[in-house]
């Protein structure tokens, strides 16, 4: 019994060991496996320091510089086309005094996704530069951190850095972002318009379209059974045939026989008066009159055996498009003028909207559009159709509250004429606002906020007041400052973590 009470002893002692070095993972603390912690008094916490560039974002974790202690780097590099990890490149640390490096060291590959871990062994104190050089097949970056101090011993490390209260705020490691869709943004003062939030409807556009019609009696047959709405066709393209066989009336083969023998007959008869007014055996007149006949005869054939053949006459797209509407079935009988087939050429588009009366005097401040389709999964700006504003309505149309704005567009992303859009009509821009993409601002109730990165792995939810929308981007009246940065994708999943009661576990090994 003694003994098993001892041993119950030692194990809670083993616990309590092994609970005070437990992974606290926050803004600059990692625990450093490597290092033998001190039994009794404060330890030396990490630094770190998050830097962005135009290509990559570097997030590194170290202890503080003590000359004769190699300090080891957790140097956590992201590209900032993709906010993905650097998963290949060589990256060199230095420490410099003046324009010269005093000691410097390289790795030549991530030890994990995105992690590089050089280090370092200062050999004398003093204020230093420290440079992080990013060599990849793609890029090539350069990031310093001025005025890094290299200490004389612990003590004065200690002292110079003393332990931080815990800051409020969310982590979220550089390994969980990297594995999800994940994107910041920087906070900027630019141009944003006001905007008219609206419905409206793409049309196409008038003379863009042509309507085929019958040009004799008969019965309609398909050349293609694919001859359906949607289809594209070829300027000259056979549609349909009419074939006007065993009809009694409007017998179109009848009708072709008829007028070839009746231009053979009027061609012998212009011939003969050829010779006989050369003999003066007839008239001038008589001459002109046989001549007209020929020439009627001729005109009428030409019409008549127009896409003509064996089978009837054959029916072709006047235009290169794409069939709007068949108008008639396969096997029906049509007269003469019924129409076929709309076929539009779907390159130049109508983008109407509908305003609410309430706007019309913003409506002459309208320049541009940007526009959100049922079946597009990105906001879409007119500018990138070629597209330009026509006109917007003087005169209300009766039975009609709204007043008609029109842009015309080149249809160059596959839009769809007839399909409803949300709209919002941009005015003239206002200058030097903050402004921030409106897929960074999440909501509870009535709520707006977003997650501003105050460190590599640390972000803080902060409440924000919203201005001017217009679809893609929005004005921040309080909340955030310039040169911040906020997430605009994987925001969710950093509210997700800000709700779990459990840190991450991390995979740093420093």
């Amino acid at each position: 019994m003694k003994y098993i009470y001892f041993s119950a002893i030692v194990m809670v002692g083993l616990l309590m060991l092994m609970s005070s070095c437990a992974h606290e993972h926050g803004e600059g603390t990692h625990t450093h496996g490597d290092e033998t912690h001190a039994l009794h008094g404060p330890e030396l916490e990490s630094l770190a320091f998050t830097i962005w560039t135009q290509n990559s974002e570097l997030f590194v974790e170290f202890p503080p510089l003590i000359v004769g202690r190699e300090s080891r780097f957790a140097a956590h590099f992201s590209e900032m086309i993709n906010f993905k990890a650097v998963t290949q490149g060589e990256v060199t640390v230095r420490l410099i005094e003046g324009a010269q490096s005093v000691h410097e060291q390289s790795v030549s590959a991530p030890s994990s996704p995105g992690i590089f871990r050089p280090a370092l062994t200062p050999e004398k104190q003093g204020d230093y530069n420290l440079e992080f050089i990013l060599k990849t097949a793609f890029f090539s970056d350069t990031i310093t951190i001025s005025d890094m101090t290299v200490y004389p011993d612990e003590a004065a490390a200690l002292a110079a850095n003393p332990p931080q209260p815990a800051v409020d705020g969310v982590s979220f490691l550089k390994e969980q972002a990297w594995k999800i869709d994940f994107a910041i943004e920087q906070v900027k003062k630019q141009p944003i318009r006001e905007v008219i939030h609206t419905s409206g409807e793409i049309q196409p556009v008038k003379g863009e379209e042509k309507v085929i019609a019958a040009k004799s009696n008969g019965i309609v047959f398909f050349k293609s059974k694919n001859l359906q709405a949607g289809r594209d066709v070829r300027f000259g393209e056979g549609l349909f045939i009419i074939s006007s066989k065993g009809l009694l009336q409007s017998n179109l083969e009848e009708k072709y026989q008829v007028g070839q023998a009746r231009v053979e007959k009027t061609k012998k008869d212009f011939e003969r008066a050829e010779r006989l007014v050369k003999e003066q055996i007839i008239g001038q007149q008589e001459f002109e009159r046989r001549k007209m006949e020929y020439t009627i005869s001729q005109a009428e054939f030409k019409t008549l055996s127009s896409n003509y053949n064996a089978e009837g006459q054959s029916v072709t797209a006047t235009m290169t498009g794409i069939v709007k509407n068949v108008l008639v079935s396969d096997g029906q009988f049509v007269e003469e003028g019924t129409p076929l087939v709309e076929i539009t050429s779907n390159r130049r588009l109508l983008l109407q909207a509908e305003v609410s009366q309430s706007h019309l005097p913003k409506l002459r401040r309208v320049q541009s559009a940007n526009f959100k389709t049922p079946y597009q999964p990105e906001m879409q700006s007119i500018e990138d159709y070629n597209g330009k504003l026509v006109s917007y309505g003087k005169v209300i149309e009766r039975g009609s509250n709204f007043i008609p704005v029109l842009f015309e567009l080149d249809n160059l992303h596959d839009l769809i004429p007839g399909s409803f859009v949300e709209l919002f009509l941009l005015t003239n821009p206002i200058d030097k606002e903050l402004v921030i993409s409106k897929s960074a601002v999440m909501q509870d109730y009535s709520l707006n906020y977003v997650y501003v990165q105050t460190g590599g792995e640390s972000f803080e939810k902060r409440e924000v007041n919203l201005g001017i929308d217009d679809g893609v981007n929005v004005q921040i009246l309080s909340g955030v400052i310039e040169g911040e940065w906020v997430v605009t994708e994987g925001a969710y999943q950093i509210k997700m973590a800000s709700m779990s009661s459990t840190i991450p576990a991390h995979g740093h090994e420093h």
